[in-house]
């Protein structure tokens, strides 16, 4: 059946339309695109709201709230950034935060060199509403300034605009940093909580018998994301707990490395080759440093403000005994515990290679990769150590949401 035609006067202009014409004051409440052609930007209605067919874990309540009663309590345009890599939450929350406000939704995609006229096509819009940047840094440039204008209120309207904007790094226009006229709120999304991992687990998870060990080897990974997370849900579910363990480091996921706090001194391999220098001489000078310190070390007491104690300790200690300071030095970039390390094993990110170990008196020998002359001995004081990405939960709870 063949549209409708009408003609939309303007004037002494008429203008030929197809299908059904409506006369409204203000776009309703609901999620729309923008569209350009040639007669210039329209709004294209999308949907008449967010909705998700999934469940939705760890829900940003507090912060939706406290963004809620800001806007509420403010006037305006309002902005929220929300930042983190992908798969920890940021769209989701922009989505559940747009529903609750209650506004028409515009979702925003750069129309590249059309931006500057885009935005003075939003300067005219007649009623409030919320402006949607998804991963924001990939449609608009750091040097890209068409967005502040109307942040700005440089074309002023009595009607309030909302700006949330999602980005996978904050490398944007760094005059939206650290101005709250503008963006009001920055909220990082990093790990998932230990608590909805547990949560997703539960659900998703075929073999319940293996949670704990499962949750345990998620708390070892750089980063954690429903992606990821998915991802071992579903390789366990095909294969099995024991089958993934062992095929894990192929897996592809990254594992956080071990941080060791120890004592280190330098000797050179002749040292060692003439039996010069030993573990348990290494141990003796460990002991001779507490002792020299215990008497003789600068004292805290005697210094002005101003003065830099811990220089003038690492000094002594240098001088004396040819120690670092105690316990300050770390052992970075050690891909394995302490307790499964071998010689031949690579430590500070592959400058250092394992040349002996005891693993009872927490001793390692190493030499450095671009002087073999060149040997140290550590002593390690957390040889149980294991990276966590769960440690400090318990002290400042995280707030992050995921979706499946």
């Amino acid at each position: 059946m063949k549209e409708r035609i009408s003609w939309l006067q303007k004037g002494s202009e008429y203008t030929r339309v197809e299908g059904s014409i409506s006369n409204v004051d203000t776009p309703p409440k609901g999620i729309y695109k923008i569209t350009l052609d040639m007669r210039g930007f329209h709004l294209e209605y999308y949907d008449k709201e967010f909705t998700f067919d999934f469940k939705v874990y760890g829900i940003e309540h507090d912060f939706v709230e406290h963004v809620i009663k800001a806007y509420e309590n403010t006037s305006g345009n309002f902005g929220v950034l929300l930042n983190g890599i992908r798969g920890t939450g940021k769209s989701v929350t922009a989505k559940i935060l747009a529903n609750r406000l209650n506004l028409p939704v515009i979702i925003v995609k750069s129309m590249g060199d059309q931006n500057q006229s885009m935005i003075e096509w939003f300067a005219d819009f007649n009623f409030d509403c919320i402006f949607l940047f998804d991963e924001f840094e990939k449609n608009f440039s750091e040097k890209d300034s068409s967005i502040l204008q109307i942040m700005d209120g440089i074309y002023t309207s009595e009607h309030r605009r909302i700006f949330l904007l999602t980005t996978n790094q904050t490398t944007i226009n760094e005059n939206l940093i650290s101005r709250p006229s503008r963006l009001r709120y920055i909220k990082e999304f990093s790990n998932l909580d230990s608590k909805v991992v547990k949560e997703f687990l539960d659900d998703t998870l075929n073999d319940k018998s293996c949670i704990d060990d499962l949750i345990s080897y998620i708390d070892t990974l750089k980063i954690s994301t429903i992606d990821i997370l998915k991802s071992i849900v579903s390789e366990v579910n095909i294969f099995g707990f024991a089958e993934f363990i062992k095929s894990k480091d192929f897996f592809n996921v990254q594992t956080e490395s071990y941080t060791y706090l120890t004592r280190r001194i330098e000797t050179n391999v002749g040292f060692i080759e003439r039996n010069d220098y030993t573990v348990d001489k290494f141990l003796i000078d460990c002991k001779k440093a507490d002792a020299k310190y215990a008497i003789n070390s600068p004292k805290r007491d005697n210094f002005k403000s101003g003065d830099d104690y811990q220089a003038a300790y690492d000094e002594y200690l240098e001088l004396t005994v040819g120690l670092t300071n105690p316990w300050t030095h770390t052992l970075y970039g050690v891909e394995k515990a302490f307790k499964n390390l071998k010689i031949g094993d690579t430590v500070n990110e592959g400058y250092e290679t394992i040349i002996g170990i005891d693993y009872d008196k927490s001793v390692l020998i190493t030499k450095w990769a671009t002087d073999p002359s060149e040997v140290y001995f550590y002593l390690i004081k957390n040889p149980n150590e294991k990276p966590s990405l769960y440690k400090s939960q318990s002290q400042s709870p995280s707030m992050l949401s995921f979706t499946l």
